[in-house]
């Protein structure tokens, strides 16, 4: 039975979910959403907001809008409290076209933050700091040949009293290079989020796993 149970076990951890999330807090009181949450009790006021497409072609469409920002501010007296945060990561099939042979990429990311309040963002394992990829010589790709890569993002923002600020990353741009480390222009690409399976694909998988190892224990 032990067997059983183990085959299920494996197929749910087959999983991978995204994390979507955001929060705002106004003097204790706390609301929740997926890509925006806000508050203001007249004291303070908080925000927190994420974008992140799910499917980008360079060729039809403009350059992928990945971002996370919030802000706390205070309203009017007397001094209140507030925070928020955004968290976001997910995996994408990122696919680059436009030559042939491979080279390396790296993402320009920009960030700017107040006082009290912090963010980041990271693209294919990279992060803030663009002259490290350079250095570092970059994420490597092959022409025409997909690549699952991480897209993670947060924000967070805090303040109390008269103390107030905001943060914010985004991704402003890709730079595309030959293995010997030029410029390629004229590059397109695709990303494209990698799908979760349902509940009902999962309970599949895990039923087959269970009647293959039932089957194997019959014999």
């Amino acid at each position: 039975m032990f067997k059983y149970v183990l085959s299920l076990t494996f197929a749910v951890g087959l999983a991978s979910a995204a994390t979507i999330s955001t929060s705002a807090t106004c003097d204790g009181v706390t609301t929740v959403g997926t890509f925006f949450a806000s508050c203001n009790d007249g004291r303070y006021m908080a925000y927190a907001s994420l974008s992140a497409p799910s499917f980008v072609d360079t060729r039809i469409g403009p350059f992928p809008d990945f971002s996370v920002s919030n802000d706390v501010n205070q309203v009017a007296g007397p001094p209140g409290s507030g925070s928020a945060t955004a968290n976001f990561s997910d995996d994408y099939v990122f696919t680059i076209n436009g030559g042939t042979g491979a080279g390396f990429f790296c993402p320009v990311i920009e960030v700017g933050h107040g006082s009290g309040a912090s963010a980041g963002m990271s693209f294919a394992g990279i992060g803030s700091v663009t002259e490290e990829c350079f250095i570092s010589g970059g994420v490597p790709f092959t022409f025409g040949v997909p690549q699952v890569i991480g897209i993670g993002m947060g924000a967070q923002t805090s303040g109390v009293g008269e103390l107030s600020g905001g943060a914010e990353a985004s991704l402003q741009s890709i730079s595309f290079f030959d293995a010997a480390g030029n410029p390629l222009p004229n590059i397109n690409f695709t990303l494209v989020e990698v799908p979760e399976p349902s509940a009902w694909s999962l309970l599949g998988v895990g039923m087959l796993f269970f009647l293959a190892v039932a089957i194997r224990g019959m014999r």
